[in-house]
């Protein structure tokens, strides 16, 4: 069995050597060889580190660019593998920091509201004036508006939906209400 994985093992360097080195010197195929290779291994890497199947694929989409762009710098075209998932690695670390980042800058956002404010009330406004304003949102804000006030549902269900923790949904409805107030006004003052 041990002389088994090591003949696996040795071959499996051949092949990425060969692989590497057919990239390097631009040939057409080599590309392709590459991606049919390692594209599902790199993926399902991703996907664990990022723990999201679509963040993975984009992770993996600027893996290739990158691994085009800089090829030729891998002096060791044995070591190739282990330069690809260096690679993946960096690259799904920077989109989780990057997601973590801004999940704690909405979540203090959502702890920071003006709560002395009144809410802006829509009882009195015409109803297809309310969808022209509520079209006019970005999307993130019409989104849990919709989800809150049209689909009844509650701030965890929206949550849940979005994908975003429900103090970052709180925060996002109450900036909405607002936005939707200003249109609303904006379109009053045209008239």
């Amino acid at each position: 069995m041990t002389l088994r994985v090591k003949m696996d093992t040795a071959t499996q360097r051949t092949r990425d050597t060969w692989i590497a080195l057919r990239c390097q010197l631009g040939e057409p195929r080599g590309f392709e060889a590459l991606v049919a290779e390692m594209e599902r291994p790199l993926l399902y890497y991703a996907a664990r580190l990022t723990r999201s199947d679509e963040v993975a694929l984009d992770v993996l989409q600027e893996v290739w660019i990158q691994v085009f762009r800089i090829i030729n710098r891998l002096r060791e075209p044995a070591a190739l593998r282990t330069w690809l998932y260096r690679i993946v690695r960096g690259i799904a670390l920077n989109h989780v920091r990057a997601e973590t980042t801004r999940r704690h800058a909405e979540e203090a956002a959502a702890e920071e509201i003006d709560t002395t404010t009144a809410e802006p009330e829509f009882d009195t406004v015409d109803v297809a004036e309310l969808h022209d304003a509520l079209d006019e949102l970005d999307e993130k804000h019409r989104d849990v508006l919709v989800l809150h006030f049209l689909e009844e549902l509650s701030i965890d269900e929206i949550a849940t939906v979005v994908g975003c923790p429900p103090g970052t949904v709180k925060s996002r409805i109450h900036y909405a209400k607002r936005a939707l107030a200003r249109r609303l006004e904006v379109k009053h003052d045209e008239s």
